[in-house]
């Protein structure tokens, strides 16, 4: 099963409020919360999830409004395959942020993984049409936008639906032509399709993209095995 999604980073400036602080205390409690929040982003990214949800928690005591923390904890619980505290999180990250497409992309992601095909196409397209509304400048367009296309080719791709993976993997590459792992699915798709030397191709841009991906080791196993143009 195909997943997406990875952890947010943010460099975090406070503004004084009503209360009397000084500049010294506002940059005592940035540098504070940018180091809880870098702790939790290394520490997903070393797979210690327990750790990265502390971290992150740790500063949503002090940033109570900090949607990329929920985010983050929604993609750290995903890991772990509690997809109810995960759809919490996302969600708790929408609230406070409704325009985030990425957490519309992490709920698209765990519906996909537990197979609830419908709920999961539902936030793969609010996830594009908040890309879509931002423009090729805006925020959440670009980067957004294209994972929001390849969540919607992971569904359709694991829902046996090679065709429209196909097409939704060939729009993510309109918007993004280098997004190496909408290569390599697009290739599956095709080997599925009996397009093999289409398929090669694909692949060998995948490993062109990425030559260490993820998908690297199996990209060059099928490329050995396919026919070329």
């Amino acid at each position: 099963r195909v997943r997406l999604g990875g952890p947010d980073e943010v460099k975090f400036v406070l503004a004084p409020g009503s209360g009397v602080v000084t500049k010294e205390q506002q940059q005592k409690m940035a540098a504070q919360v940018q180091a809880l929040f870098d702790a939790g982003v290394a520490a997903t990214r070393a797979s210690d999830y327990d750790t990265a949800i502390t971290k992150f928690q740790e500063v949503i005591g002090l940033l109570p409004n900090c949607f990329d923390c929920y985010y983050n904890i929604g993609q750290a619980n995903a890991q772990k395959k509690d997809y109810a505290k995960a759809e919490e999180s996302f969600k708790k990250a929408i609230e406070l942020k409704p325009d985030y497409a990425e957490a519309y992309n992490g709920l698209a992601t765990i519906y996909n993984a537990q197979k609830k095909f419908d709920e999961a196409t539902a936030a793969s397209q609010k996830a594009a049409e908040i890309g879509a509304a931002a423009g090729p400048g805006g925020a959440g367009a670009g980067g957004g936008n294209v994972n929001a296309l390849y969540n919607q080719g992971v569904i359709a791709w694991n829902a046996g639906r090679a065709e429209d993976a196909k097409a939704k993997f060939e729009e993510a590459l309109k918007v993004d032509p280098n997004h190496p792992a909408s290569h390599f699915q697009l290739g599956m798709c095709l080997v599925n399709l009996g397009k093999l030397a289409d398929a090669a191709a694909e692949f060998e841009t995948y490993l062109k993209l990425a030559p260490d991906g993820e998908y690297a080791a199996q990209a060059k196993a099928l490329i050995a095995q396919l026919p070329k143009k």
